[in-house]
């Protein structure tokens, strides 16, 4: 009887592990920046942790370069950065991209940060 019990108990936790499994570490300053400068292949496992351990509304846009390092993109016009978290391409074209975007005000300050994807709408062939 106690094999039965062992065995049970075994395939709960495994199956608990595997369920518990969802790609998803801890934030770390270095390896948020791991990557080739196009794939940065860890960022999505962190993502989630960076928003729900760090105060980003607030901080002024040289701190967030401290944390994060330079951005892919800067948006002078809107006043705006972001950094790549996935980017998929099909053949010369991108077919999702998801990305962390950070609104300024007019002294540097985030005010907002959000997460945003794209998906690439589908040819239709002729």
């Amino acid at each position: 009887m106690s094999i039965i019990r062992w065995a049970f108990i075994f395939c709960v936790v495994a199956i608990l592990g595997i369920a518990g499994c969802k790609n998803k570490r801890p934030f770390d300053r270095r390896a948020w920046n791991d990557g080739d400068g196009i794939d940065f292949p860890k960022r999505y496992m962190m993502v989630d942790d960076l928003l729900a351990t760090h105060k980003l509304k607030g901080l002024t846009y040289k701190q967030v370069i401290l944390l994060l390092r330079y951005p892919q993109r800067n948006s002078h016009t809107d006043r705006s950065f972001y950094y790549d978290i996935t980017l998929k391409m099909s053949g010369i074209d991108t077919a999702y991209f998801k990305g962390l975007l950070f609104k300024l005000n007019a002294d540097s300050v985030v005010t907002d940060v959000q997460i945003f994807e794209k998906t690439a709408k589908k040819k239709e062939k002729k």
